[in-house]
């Protein structure tokens, strides 16, 4: 939907209202996309929009996800508490050379300056989840736990 400037307006409930959201924490209740089993149905999930998750995906980041105790069987629903990210800019130099950065970057780039930024999430170490996770059955191939050693 469009509004009276052109810009396209959000068209879920969810999406509106983080949208106009000033605070630093969201808690969602649900699925993410991801973590449904029902991919042919919803895909994104049926407690929020895709709109919506892209969004808080780019602005926030996860600090906490926990299966709920009582699921239906065909649901995967999860608490989890997201943190608004801050952003940080990276500016990289071109040489002497250079006329504007490389062609189809996806930074942006000063016009004729050589000089192109580009914009990261900066999370955090105390607010990072672990990234190295595996199924029980896939779990060896981490090798030996720490506390296995004799």
């Amino acid at each position: 939907e469009d509004d009276d400037e052109g810009l396209l307006l959000p068209t879920s409930m969810a999406a509106a209202c983080l949208e106009h959201f000033a605070g630093d924490t969201i808690i969602h209740v649900g699925e993410l996309y991801g973590d449904t089993l029902s991919l042919d149905q919803a895909p994104w999930g049926r407690s929020s929009s895709k709109e919506f998750q892209e969004r808080l995906a780019a602005e926030y980041h996860c600090i906490l996800k926990m299966k709920l105790k009582n699921n239906w069987l065909h649901v995967r629903d999860t608490l989890s508490v997201w943190k608004r990210s801050e952003m940080c800019c990276l500016v990289f130099g071109g040489d002497d050379d250079d006329k504007g950065g490389k062609a189809g970057s996806d930074a942006s780039s000063s016009s004729g300056s050589g000089v192109e930024e580009a914009y990261y999430k900066y999370i955090p170490p105390e607010e990072k989840l672990p990234e190295n996770m595996a199924a029980p059955c896939v779990a060896h191939l981490f090798g030996p736990k720490s506390n296995d050693k004799k």
